[in-house]
Formats: C-alpha cells, sequence, structure tokens
C-alpha cells in the first residue's frame, strides 16, 4: 500500500546512503593517491618512512588516547602525515593498515588484510603500488603493537609506511624501451 508522501521519504534517504558510499569510496582513492605521490618522491638509492601511531593511552600516564604521525624530516613524509592524521582511525590501526595495503599490487594483500583483520601482528608486506607505473617503487606496510610505557595496560598500533626506489642498472637505464 502506498502512502502519500512515501516516495519522498526514499528520494530523501537514497541520495543520502550513496554520498555516504561515495564519500568513502573516495577516501581509499585519496589514501592511495596520497601514498603514491609520497612513494614517487623517493629518489633511486633512497628510503623514507613515516610512521602512525594510535590507541587508547600514549607516552606518559596521564595521555588518554595517542595519535601521531613522523616523519623524520622527509618533506613529502610530513605532508603524507598532514593528510593521514585527520583521515584515518587513531583507535583502529587495523582498519589503516588494511587500507594502506588496498592500494598495493602484490596478490598477497588478501593474505596480509587477513592477518591484520585477525590481529596476527607483527605483519608487514612490500609490493610496487597500483597507482604508479614505476615498479622501482616499492612500498612496505607494516603494523605490529608498542608495548606500553611500565604501568599502562594500552598498547598502540604502529603503522609504518616506509618506500624506497631500487637503483637501476645501467644497462637499464640507457635501454629507451624500459620506463
Amino acid at each position: 500500500m502506498n502512502r502519500p508522501g512515501s516516495h519522498c521519504l526514499v528520494l530523501l534517504v537514497l541520495p543520502a546512503l550513496s554520498s555516504c558510499t561515495l564519500r568513502a569510496a573516495s577516501s581509499e582513492d585519496q589514501l592511495c593517491s596520497r601514498i603514491a605521490a609520497f612513494a614517487a618522491s623517493v629518489k633511486p638509492g633512497e628510503s623514507h618512512s613515516v610512521v602512525l601511531r594510535g590507541g587508547w593511552g600514549g607516552d606518559t600516564p596521564e595521555t588518554l588516547m595517542t595519535h601521531d604521525c613522523r616523519h623524520f624530516g622527509y618533506a613529502p613524509g610530513k605532508a603524507l602525515c598532514a593528510y593521514l592524521l585527520p583521515n584515518t582511525s587513531w583507535e583502529f590501526g587495523s582498519h589503516n593498515a588494511s587500507r594502506a595495503a588496498e592500494c598495493l599490487d602484490s596478490a598477497d594483500r588478501r593474505a596480509f588484510i587477513d592477518r591484520v583483520d585477525t590481529y596476527d601482528w607483527p605483519v608487514g608486506i612490500t609490493s610496487s603500488l597500483s597507482r604508479l607505473t614505476d615498479k622501482s617503487v616499492q612500498i612496505t606496510v607494516r603494523i605490529e603493537r608498542e608495548q606500553p610505557p611500565e604501568g599502562r595496560l594500552s598498547e598502540l598500533s604502529v603503522l609504518t609506511l616506509s618506500a624506497v626506489r631500487q637503483i637501476r642498472a645501467v644497462n637499464e637505464r640507457l635501454d629507451p624501451t624500459k620506463p
């Protein structure tokens, strides 16, 4: 039985639901593009990392929760941290690790995500990124628990994203058919 106005409710709810779905999908895409920009900035033979820490508690007894990102002075790492802090979970580090792993080319990423989701840590995976055509750039996604300071019960999750660009052999660089 149709009631007057019931179509209006459906018309109001459907756009709201689709905008939630689209927002989540664009958030995933944004994370991958930010990781790709960080990885692409690494020069041959270099390695750079960012470390995202989060959870209940922290470095001092009076700390209620932690959500910090370390970039070690590397400007593209600082830019990645500036994105990660407001756009990742401080409480559920496993979610952050799974999102980062979705950006990888590796066929093993499903097994990695399964281990992350069951809290079988520490665990890491290294792969090229699906968003980069240059496969000499490798990203390692690693998640582990940081042991709490003496007297604290909570553990922090520690997500490390490391990028390294392989140095190509001289004959590969001289071959114009290779990227």
